[in-house]
């Protein structure tokens, strides 16, 4: 299945400003006036005495354009993006972060956060600001007595699965192997087993944040309850997370999984089975179903399925699908969860462009899939459109009782596109036309969305009516912790004062 991604319409597009400022910084990196772009978006400078004295103050490195590793550092997994921060402070530590967070508060820089630098919306790297940069902080470590498992934000999903899966644990999260474990829990976290044990967020017990005024804070139900409860779903809003603490669960060994791929033909009474099929799968069953065009082939339906109930239960529950017409091409057998987990990674290679919009579902209903199959018939059908599980324990958490407000959402609808070459404009805007096309014949059918797969063109009603009944609170919470939206590269909520 293709990745979940998002990226903002306006991909080719910067200011004058802007590049004026890109342009400095790639021709004056030893003038002692650098360039700089502020929280407001207006241009500034800093000292290179300034620079100095935070390059000196981190265990980290500070690295400037024109820096061996600039352009490296730099680099999104979403290659629709090509920013140049005028300075990337790599932080090796909770004390790097915090003195970075305070130079960019005393400096009104603007601030990215990367954390395992997967980057969906591009907003972990920004033009002219700073890059407070946690992939070198990577360290695993899982308590299997506790069942705890401490996370820094630069860990990759597949290095926390391989950890925990060691000791026979998950914490549940993600699709993809190399997603970075500290931005997908923020937003949520959907994954394979979060009908089974609950989102990402849902498993998060604690955390360590430096907040916008650089003090570091400990999260959890007996610490600042508050900014633990606003953490799980409310995004970076609040702080940098330098340290996640999860609870983990023990798993077989092997599950069983992959993919039913059925033919053109099959395809429309296939999806329509799969409505109500999945409206009644047990909590151990997950499908994402996906309409999509193969070479050769035409459209197709997908089905990526994983199974984490007993072994010897699975065919018996996967039988009506099977049966219901032959697939094309089945690759379901027994695998491992870590297996299960890489096995979309091809599909989502790095450097790529990609573009997707994406609303929540209450169900799969009948006008729905005639738009779908319409789509997905027509003669420039570029991209994908997916069905993406939720449901089960997700479900049956209060829409209060975190950030997350649709709780009730059975799926969610994605509109997925992506180019080869990301310098290709002609094939951007093609694939980026296409999205918008086919998003607006199936927005009405959606409710709100998941705030991992905002695109950059989303209008800021949608991430307030995508937080409900909840967004009030997470604008106390905002007031509270970035009162003047230091952090505001993320599925934004601005303070009182700026809303």
């Amino acid at each position: 299945m293709k990745r979940r991604t998002f990226c903002t319409s306006a991909l080719a597009l910067a200011s004058a400003g802007t590049l004026s400022i890109r342009q400095a910084l790639a021709d004056g990196s030893s003038s002692t006036e650098i360039p700089i772009v502020r929280g407001d978006g207006k241009s500034g400078s800093l000292t290179a005495s300034d620079v100095a004295d935070l390059k000196a103050s981190l265990r980290g490195r500070l690295i400037r354009p024109g820096d061996p590793g600039y352009d490296q550092a730099r680099k999104l997994w979403n290659g629709a993006f090509d920013r140049h921060p005028a300075l990337i402070a790599r932080c090796a530590g909770t004390a790097d972060v915090a003195k970075a967070v305070t130079f960019a508060r005393a400096h009104q820089l603007r601030v990215a956060v990367r954390g395992g630098g997967h980057s969906l919306s591009g907003q972990s790297v920004c033009d002219g600001g700073l890059v407070i940069d946690l992939s070198p902080m990577r360290s695993v470590h899982v308590d299997p007595i506790a069942l705890l498992a401490r996370v820094e934000p630069g860990v990759l999903l597949g290095e926390f699965d391989r950890e925990a899966q060691s000791f026979g644990l998950v914490t549940p999260a993600g699709t993809v192997s190399d997603t970075g474990a500290a931005g997908l829990t923020l937003g949520g976290g959907y994954g394979r087993l979060t009908r089974r044990f609950g989102l990402a967020c849902d498993n998060l017990v604690g955390a360590d944040v430096i907040t916008a005024d650089g003090r570091f804070v400990r999260a959890s139900e007996s610490e600042n309850p508050d900014l633990l409860w606003g953490l799980r779903g409310g995004g970076g809003n609040f702080g940098v997370v330098t340290s996640f603490e999860y609870r983990l669960h023990p798993v077989a060994p092997m599950m069983f999984g992959g993919r039913l791929m059925f033919s053109p033909a099959d395809t429309p009474e296939v999806l329509r089975f799969f409505a109500g099929f999945v409206a009644d799968a047990p909590d151990e069953l997950y499908i994402d179903g996906a309409l999509a065009v193969v070479p050769k082939v035409g459209r197709v339906m997908i089905c990526d399925i994983c199974y984490s109930g007993p072994l010897q239960k699975a065919e018996k529950v996967l039988e009506p699908l099977r049966r219901h017409r032959k697939p094309l091409q089945d690759a379901l057998a027994p695998a491992t969860y870590v297996a299960l987990q890489s096995s979309g990674d091809a599909g989502s290679r790095p450097g790529r462009g990609y573009y997707e919009r994406s609303g929540f579902l209450r169900g799969i209903e009948p006008g729905l899939i005639d738009a779908s199959l319409a789509i997905m018939d027509e003669p420039n059908a570029i991209g994908d459109l997916v069905y993406w599980q939720h449901g089960g324990a997700v479900a049956r958490v209060k829409p209060d009782a975190t950030a997350i407000w649709h709780r009730d959402a059975a799926r969610s609808l994605l509109v997925d596109s992506d180019w080869d070459d990301p310098h290709d404009q002609k094939a951007r805007d093609a694939a980026i036309e296409w999205a918008h096309a086919a998003w607006r014949k199936l927005e009405r059918f959606t409710d709100g969305f998941y705030v991992n797969t905002m695109a950059g063109d989303d209008p800021h009603r949608r991430v307030r009516a995508t937080y409900g009944g909840n967004y009030p609170r997470l604008v106390k919470l905002k007031d509270k912790y970035d009162p003047t939206n230091l952090f505001r590269l993320n599925a934004n909520v601005p303070p009182s004062k700026a809303s």
